[in-house]
């Protein structure tokens, strides 16, 4: 039964963030009014150019772990494991020794320059406080404006770019025009990386897990706050993951699943909770601030996080980039966008509704309205869900109807399973546990496109999402009908009556198909799913691999005796002519013992020709 247990409902709040409050709020108090900058066209405000920079280097890494792994050599999976963990080109920044120590705070932000080797000069901000005293300053590179390929890139970057890297020894210039001197900076070292995949897939601390509720769904089902590196780093090693429950057993996949896996799950896993994150982070910082001084002038880290979902993939080097590029993609697949034939080409239309609360959400945080910004944040996580359900759908879709059942589509398929799973669970545990069996690593080849569609169906209006959020897989080949089975929910297809490929008009209808379960009889029950108390890591008998492959045990004990004659008399027609053989055979093997010995019983010698006709009419009376 679907519950009405919403997983994004407002819950109960973390308690003051302290430090980090009063740090941005000072930040924000101290910019200027709001500038009107857009990422890449997009309809949103961004207060700061950094942001953007932000954006372009988060995008380059992926891109570039995408890229090493795509190589399929030990080498380059290296690589990419380097570059997951110590991260390359985000948030590089360096750690310079200062000649003499501070007298005088710097502010988190401030943008300083310096000198490169080459005699150039290049930007950065400060990439945290520094404070009277201090005798260290770490600056931030900022990305310059020729691309992200010419920022210092160092440490998790197997061909590191020194070229825009401070020089060893010189100076920095403060905002105020004041100088700061350093000297030993060494570029291995001393340059590292303030972001990288693995940090935003493991850098969620215990308390957060209490009191953000959308990371405690996702904890509370794993048995940890890190499920996203633990999940990335086992399929590194080619191991079963040791979780509390949603396992994968990636030992059962070469190079070619497991690196599909990390590829596409340090997006839908690792940056998609780390943009939920933010979020939240900003909206505790808003309740934070003390009452008549909750109004800002800017709202970084929510800009961090929607310039994280947003991406720069022009800028860093590729036409791919993070969650809006996604929901493009599937949108295409789905017949979800804002253009052509059958909805397959412009914007996803889950873009579009994510921009919407992410506006909606920073002019709350602006104008102080707190509990406002949360509704948002909560809307655009729906949002933001809509293309992990598609994927999933789509690539059961490729294993089971398209029968491209090559290990990267099930690693692919695998990726956002585990991505939606926690939440599939806190609506029904059944059809969770249904999902996983179908797909889960070294399953994907039995998966059934229609048992797994059902199932989550079910539970759209539990995660807040509906039938034409999701759309239906397209015919490319004809974009306005769909795949065999592919129509969305709630709709009928006339067209589809067999093929991969065949399609038909659609006829809207709200209501969803309700998840098939067993048939009963008294003589045979189901096998129960676990209860709200158990862990359902399998169920004792795994449901079919079809929902067509359920048997009507009914029917069967009413047919018994059809399917005892029809087995019945083939066999008995196949005795009786053995029989009549074996007679025949008996008699000539006598009567030839007759005629050797010159003995005779007035035989006539058509009789053999009479028995071979008699072996003949009973076959035909026989069958």
């Amino acid at each position: 039964m679907t519950s009405s247990r919403q997983p994004f409902s407002s819950p109960s709040l973390l308690a003051v963030i302290g430090t980090a409050a009063l740090v941005l709020s000072s930040t924000a108090n101290a910019a200027n009014t709001n500038t009107n900058r857009s990422l890449q066209g997009q309809p949103y405000d961004y207060t700061s150019e950094h942001v953007v920079a932000r954006a372009s280097a988060i995008s380059k890494d992926f891109q570039s772990i995408g890229g090493f792994l795509a190589q399929q050599n030990g080498a380059d999976r290296q690589n990419a494991r380097a570059m997951y963990q110590l991260g390359a080109y985000c948030q590089s920044f360096a750690t310079l020794q200062l000649n003499t120590v501070l007298t005088e705070a710097i502010i988190q932000g401030a943008t300083v320059t310096g000198t490169s080797e080459s005699g150039a000069t290049i930007s950065g901000i400060l990439h945290s406080d520094a404070f009277p005293g201090d005798a260290t300053i770490e600056v931030m590179y900022l990305i310059p404006s020729d691309g992200i390929t010419k920022i210092c890139s160092v440490s998790g970057n197997p061909t590191p770019q020194y070229d825009q890297c401070f020089v060893t020894t010189g100076e920095i210039t403060l905002p105020d025009g004041s100088t700061l001197g350093y000297t030993g900076y060494d570029l291995d070292n001393d340059t590292a990386n303030g972001l990288s995949m693995q940090s935003m897939s493991s850098s969620i601390s215990g308390a957060a897990t209490q009191g953000y509720p959308r990371i405690g769904t996702f904890a509370a089902y794993y048995g940890t706050n890190k499920y996203a590196d633990q999940f990335i780093q086992a399929a590194f090693d080619k191991v079963d993951t040791s979780l509390l429950t949603g396992n994968a057993e990636f030992s059962k996949f070469t190079q070619f699943g497991t690196n599909k896996f990390i590829e596409v799950a340090t997006l839908t896993m690792s940056s998609w909770m780390h943009i939920i994150i933010k979020m939240q982070d900003a909206v505790e910082v808003c309740k934070s601030l003390p009452d008549g001084g909750k109004k800002v002038s800017e709202v970084p880290i929510w800009d961090n996080a929607v310039a994280t979902y947003r991406g720069m993939g022009g800028a860093a080097g590729g036409t791919m980039g993070q969650l809006y590029h996604l929901a493009n993609q599937y949108c295409a697949k789905f017949g979800t966008c804002q253009d052509g034939p059958g909805g397959t080409q412009g914007m996803a239309k889950a873009n579009e509704k994510a921009y919407i609360h992410f506006n909606s959400g920073k002019q709350d945080l602006l104008d102080g309205k707190c509990d406002l910004a949360e509704v948002a944040l909560d809307q655009a996580a729906v949002a933001m869900l809509i293309p992990l359900v598609q994927g999933l759908l789509y690539h059961a879709y490729e294993l089971d109807l398209f029968k491209e059942q090559r290990e990267v589509v099930q690693g692919e398929a695998a990726a956002f399973l585990h991505s939606v799973l926690p939440l599939v669970h806190s609506c029904s545990q059944g059809n969770a546990v249904m999902i996983y069996n179908q797909i889960k690593v070294g399953n994907g080849k039995m998966a059934s496109f229609e048992a797994i569609k059902s199932s989550i169906e079910g539970q759209y209006e539990c995660l807040g999402i509906t039938c034409e959020d999701i759309g239906g897989v397209r015919d490319l080949s004809d974009p306005t009908t769909y795949q065999q089975s592919g129509f969305p929910c709630g709709a009928f297809n006339p067209g589809d009556t067999g093929g991969v490929g065949g399609g038909g008009d659609v006829i809207p209808d709200p209501a969803p198909i309700p998840v098939p379960s067993a048939p009963t009889s008294p003589g045979r029950q189901p096998t129960p799913w676990p209860t709200q108390d158990e862990v359902p890591t399998s169920t004792p008998t795994d449901p079919p691999s079809s929902v067509y492959q359920l048997i009507e045990y009914d029917d069967a004990t009413e047919d018994g005796v059809t399917y005892a004659l029809a087995i019945g008399l083939p066999l008995l027609s196949v005795l009786a002519v053995a029989f009549v053989v074996f007679r025949t055979y008996m008699k000539k093997k006598d009567s030839g013992k007759e005629f050797d010995s010159g003995e005779t019983d007035g035989a006539s010698p058509d009789d053999e020709t009479q028995d071979d006709l008699k072996v003949e009419n009973l076959q035909g009376e026989m069958l």
